[in-house]
């Protein structure tokens, strides 16, 4: 039976504008986006795994960079802005609240403290529902990540349905054994959701 709703953050909850956060990013800086994006990929996915802090991810980027006169609050202040709340899919969410376990899983740095108190993410998931990557240092689509927010929540991968935007993540969730939902836009998650549900009254039915 259905018991969890995992929700994945950015490109679900949340937005992620390249126009508003990174293109800020690049123009504070006053660099050329293909001398920018490398140091941004490498970096990043060190960020999401907890292995350097935020604050040194930005200072690598002004040393990189060549930009000793910019300062990293104010760069990090750009890096903000590049994500915004999606209302309708947290409101969505508040209602499933009502009838099932709601669960965080999100590859992010430790800037998502800021995010989560903004963005009021506590009224969603209760605080030990909330896992985020660089705090656990392992990311999706890694199985470890998986396993280890089952194991802390109780539940058997079949009783959790996995929403997130990424194949790869979704891949992972689904080769696990959790009902897995690509997420495209709410319209379509809504219709999804409504289709394992009912498969899943009927098979415990049975």
């Amino acid at each position: 039976m259905i018991k969890t709703i995992i929700f994945d953050n950015n490109g679900v909850l949340s937005d992620s504008s390249w126009t508003g956060g990174v293109d800020g990013m690049i123009k504070y800086l006053g660099v050329k986006e293909e001398d920018f994006v490398p140091v941004w990929e490498e970096g990043a996915i060190k960020v999401d795994k907890g292995e350097v802090s935020t604050q040194d991810f930005l200072k690598l980027c002004i040393d990189r960079l060549g930009c000793p006169d910019k300062d990293i609050e104010r760069l990090r202040d750009e890096y903000h802005k590049g994500y915004m709340p999606r209302e309708d899919v947290r409101g969505f969410a508040k209602k499933l609240k009502k009838d099932f376990e709601l669960v965080l899983l999100t590859n992010f740095g430790e800037d998502f403290k800021y995010f989560n108190k903004k963005w009021k993410m506590e009224e969603i998931f209760d605080k030990d529902k909330i896992f985020i990557s660089a705090d656990l240092r392992m990311v999706k689509p890694e199985e470890d990540i998986y396993f280890h927010t089952l194991e802390k929540i109780g539940r058997k991968p079949e009783e959790v349905v996995f929403i997130d935007d990424k194949q790869e993540n979704i891949d992972t969730a689904e080769r696990i054994g959790m009902h897995p939902i690509l997420f495209k836009n709410l319209k379509q998650v809504e219709k999804d959701l409504e289709s394992i549900l009912q498969y899943d009254y009927v098979r415990n039915r049975s």
